[in-house]
């Protein structure tokens, strides 16, 4: 199966749906950890601003999207220090994985990205379980811990562990990742 990787602007009507869905998922809890989802605020704002934001969507060549990425830039600095990322279905993982290298290519190459900075709940076990999978088998490492960092929208207080992966780190694992090929 194939994606794309596109700004999140065009598909804002169909985007915005499957996060008021998503809201109806528990297992979505900590990625509304600013309360709720409002489409006003996290979406039609920062889409089109790319000084500030990053959104994009990953779809399938029927234009169905499976994943969302967003982050947000400290400029001057070239740095993501807040990332967010959802998939809309299980049956998309790896094609989610296949699209976040896409992403990271999208912000080190063609964007000189210095640093990507984003943190998890403890709390929101498997996403843990994923990013220390992530950490460990590709690039990146943790930064630390923060305590009673976020909140997730049933009202859960949760510490968050944060994680960082250099522009360095990244060129290191691809030339790697590249060379294993050879």
């Amino acid at each position: 199966m194939t994606f794309t990787l596109e700004p999140a602007a065009p598909f804002a009507q169909q985007l915005n749906l499957l996060i008021m869905k998503a809201t109806f998922d528990v297992a979505n809890e900590w990625f509304f950890f600013d309360g709720a989802h409002s489409a006003a605020s996290s979406l039609e704002q920062g889409m089109s601003n790319t000084w500030l934001h990053e959104s994009f969507v990953a779809a399938n060549e029927k234009h169905e999207i499976f994943a969302y990425f967003e982050g947000q830039w400290m400029r001057p600095m070239d740095i993501i220090t807040g990332f967010r990322t959802i998939h809309f279905g299980v049956q998309y993982s790896h094609m989610w994985t296949k699209a976040i290298f896409a992403y990271f290519d999208y912000l080190f190459v063609n964007r000189g990205c210095m640093a990507f900075n984003w943190s998890v709940a403890h709390q929101n076990k498997h996403a843990m379980e994923q990013y220390e999978r992530f950490v460990r088998d590709y690039c990146g490492h943790k930064v630390g811990i923060r305590h009673y960092a976020q909140k997730s929208y049933t009202g859960k207080i949760s510490d968050i562990t944060l994680y960082e992966m250099t522009s360095e780190e990244y060129f290191d694992w691809k030339g790697r990742k590249f060379r294993r090929r050879l």
